[in-house]
């Protein structure tokens, strides 16, 4: 049951009027005033963290020609990998292909049953060295791959941690770098191992080594990035503001204890000061 907030009558279902039975105060106005800047308070609070949250969303992407460099060549890792980076001719009995050492390639792997026939083949007495390198280097590639989709992620996600998200990215770029690197040296062996054989043969690409570059790209990008820091442009007291609006959601402070404006900035003053302004010329046409 709801009760008058002047007097503390208590109110009856047939007590329709915006007067109070009891005391007769307009309950709709009652701290209208008090509330009203209780509310300005709230809201001039309650859209400082947002606001600064869309200010680093925006400038850890266009920021600065380095931000939107970083975003740009996050996508070239996984790009590159549909580059060839050699690949393998199977000649036997019923079997009778040639598969390229990439992207495409290792779908192939999954969908015909490759994988397991590759699998199955290391322990050969005949070639099974070479087969054990094209699986080493399958894996290897498998990991190139997954840090490309890794980079590609860490970019889009850096607005998480302004600060950290660059060392991060250019950690997976390394660490991409040097697996591509397993990789190479893999097919090499592989191609090696079955030189002059009748069932298997190998070749090496150039595909890989176009992603390590990329990857050393990306990674150079990040460490500039990170030395030179990413640049945010908040406005005057969003910060602050920001910052009070979590304490107040906290319990540490009360609305009812912060001044209005909460912050003063150039902003809030040059109000103020039109503010002042109509106020004395309305009393001056008032003395009039």
């Amino acid at each position: 049951m709801a009760s008058c907030p002047n007097c503390g009558r208590k109110l009856k279902l047939t007590d329709l009027s915006q007067y109070c039975p009891g005391c007769g105060v307009n309950m709709r106005f009652v701290n209208f005033e008090e509330n009203f800047i209780r509310e300005a308070k709230y809201a001039e609070l309650s859209q400082a963290g947002v606001r600064c949250r869309f200010r680093r969303f925006k400038g850890a992407f266009i920021g600065s020609k380095l931000t939107i460099a970083r975003l740009a060549c996050s996508v070239l890792p996984a790009l590159t990998l549909l580059i060839p980076a050699g690949s393998y001719a199977l000649n036997m009995p019923f079997i009778d292909k040639k598969v390229d050492l990439g992207v495409f390639g290792l779908m192939t792997l999954f969908t015909e049953g490759d994988l397991g026939y590759i699998l199955g083949m290391t322990g050969s007495d005949y070639v099974g060295a070479g087969f054990t390198a094209l699986r080493s280097a399958l894996f290897a590639y498998l990991g190139a791959a997954f840090f490309a989709v890794a980079v590609l992620l860490a970019s889009l996600l850096c607005f998480i941690s302004i600060k950290k998200m660059q060392k991060v990215i250019a950690g997976i770029s390394v660490a991409g770098a040097l697996v591509c690197a397993a990789a190479m040296v893999f097919i090499g062996i592989f191609a090696k191992k079955t030189e002059g054989a009748a069932i298997v043969s190998g070749s090496f690409g150039f595909g890989l080594i176009v992603t390590i570059i990329v990857f050393a790209a990306v990674a150079a990008v990040n460490l500039i990035l990170d030395k030179k820091g990413v640049t945010v442009a908040y406005d005057e007291g969003m910060v602050e503001r920001a910052e009070l609006f979590r304490e107040l959601k906290a319990g540490k402070i009360r609305i009812d204890d912060l001044p209005q404006p909460v912050i003063e900035t150039s902003a809030t003053r040059e109000l103020e000061k039109k503010i002042a302004g109509d106020a004395g010329g309305k009393e001056a046409e008032d003395d009039g």
